[in-house]
């Protein structure tokens, strides 16, 4: 090989290592230019926020109103419990139901719930029938 091919080659391998070199520095600053950016955008995002939450504090709008908590009206009873609570079996419950001397259910998905209330009174009226026959 003579001596320019070698000089050649040479020149050719630093100007690939110099452009290699120079690709990378401008990735590197690309990537350097997006992080400030990001960083920038969260800053800003991050001071809107707080300014946000200081507007509300101020204008007294901060405090979400606190809710009280609601007592149940209603106590529900499943079959098992409305049939001791009745002192009767299934079977008898059900024909009362049927003959419209019993409290209906209220049917939520394949569930039978009674309203406790309504089976109190309805104890409370037979326990009324028992006592004006017996006398």
């Amino acid at each position: 090989m003579s001596r320019k091919s070698e000089r050649r080659k040479a020149q050719e391998k630093a100007k690939a290592e110099r452009l290699a070199q120079e690709q990378t520095r401008r990735q590197a600053e690309r990537l350097a230019q997006e992080e400030a950016r990001e960083q920038a955008e969260l800053q800003t995002q991050e001071e809107a926020n707080k300014a946000r939450q200081e507007t509300r504090k101020r204008k007294g709008t901060d405090k979400r109103p606190k809710l009280k908590p609601i007592k149940p009206t209603i106590q529900w009873l499943t079959t098992r419990e409305t049939m001791t609570l009745a002192q009767t079996s299934r079977t008898t419950m059900y024909k009362l139901i049927k003959d419209g001397k019993f409290p209906p259910p209220i049917k939520i998905g394949k569930k039978s719930l009674w309203v406790k209330s309504e089976i109190n009174d309805w104890i409370k009226e037979q326990i009324g029938l028992k006592t004006i026959t017996n006398i």
